[in-house]
């Protein structure tokens, strides 16, 4: 069977099982399959399939076919631009929440934090922690675009825990610190600035989700009734774990913005804002620690 054969065949069966995009997936997974790029694959239309690689494609396929994510089949899911491991025991990165990895580095980049007001020579290296870290996309990515900072990941689960390590080891060359904590209740220290991808979905929307089989953890997406119970609790510990005129950057859906920037105003946090994601969707709130 040729490489366009093989493509179509995985796209027919794909059309119709939920895939958005069958012929995308149908390729991404027969280029896993034959260790080529999508380019070498395009480039080679016409030629055979190994045997092997094409029994392992068709394996892949029927595991998308039941609703399994291409990341958790390829075990990998590029994030800003760097490639991290991924299984069913973490959400897969998004690239949505590239916008909270920008949004981390535009407050770092001007200094500000713990009230500085610029790059002080001599200065302690800003101190930062990634909560609900998962597989560890937002810690590694600024640990890897920053090296001077120092970064930190927490999570509740201990499956996160390895994955995390796993992606530290693998980009960075080195560890990260971990703390396995309950939102913020055990993880040492001060912080110069906490980002989270907090569970915010509705748990009935958690439900739905679970019913179709969804395969990511659901105790990494539900964030109770309203979708916001995780995000009120991360915003009152986090007035406790920040230093100083510190920064908290959560990521929430666009329909909560409005009402997570109310709940850091209440708390009594200071210069609130928000940063839309490409797609133009108000995906990350901001809020600094008087």
């Amino acid at each position: 069977m040729t490489v366009r054969e093989a493509i179509l065949e995985g796209t027919n069966r794909l059309t119709g099982h939920g895939a958005e995009t069958p012929y995308l997936d149908a390729t991404v997974l027969l280029a896993f399959c034959m260790g080529v790029t999508k380019e070498h694959l395009f480039a080679e239309f016409l030629s055979e399939v190994p045997a092997g690689a094409l029994e392992n494609f068709r394996d892949s396929i029927a595991k998308r076919e039941r609703g399994i994510p291409v990341s958790y089949i390829r075990r990998q899911k590029e994030f800003y631009g760097r490639l991290f491991y991924v299984d069913e025991r973490v959400l897969v990165p998004r690239p949505d929440t590239e916008t909270a990895v920008e949004a981390t580095l535009e407050i770092l980049d001007r200094g500000q934090t713990g009230g500085r007001s610029g790059q002080e020579p001599g200065a302690a290296a800003p101190r930062v922690l990634d909560c609900c870290t998962g597989s560890g996309a937002i810690a590694v990515t600024l640990a890897a675009e920053r090296p001077e900072l120092e970064v930190a990941g927490s999570d509740l689960s201990a499956g996160a825990r390895e994955v995390f390590l796993l992606n530290a080891r693998r980009i960075l060359g080195r560890q990260l610190p971990f703390f396995s904590a309950d939102i913020l209740d055990g993880v040492p220290g001060t912080w110069d600035l906490i980002v989270s991808n907090p569970p915010y979905l509705r748990s009935d929307e958690v439900a739905e989700m679970r019913e179709r089989d969804w395969p990511e953890p659901p105790d990494a997406l539900d964030g109770g009734p309203d979708g916001l119970e995780l995000v009120r609790r991360l915003v009152g510990e986090a007035l406790y774990s920040l230093k100083p005129y510190g920064y908290l950057v959560i990521e929430v859906a666009d329909d909560q913005n409005m009402d997570v920037r109310m709940i850091l105003q209440d708390a009594g946090y200071e210069e609130t804002g928000t940063r839309e994601d490409l797609a133009g969707r108000r995906r990350v709130v901001i809020g600094r620690r008087g």
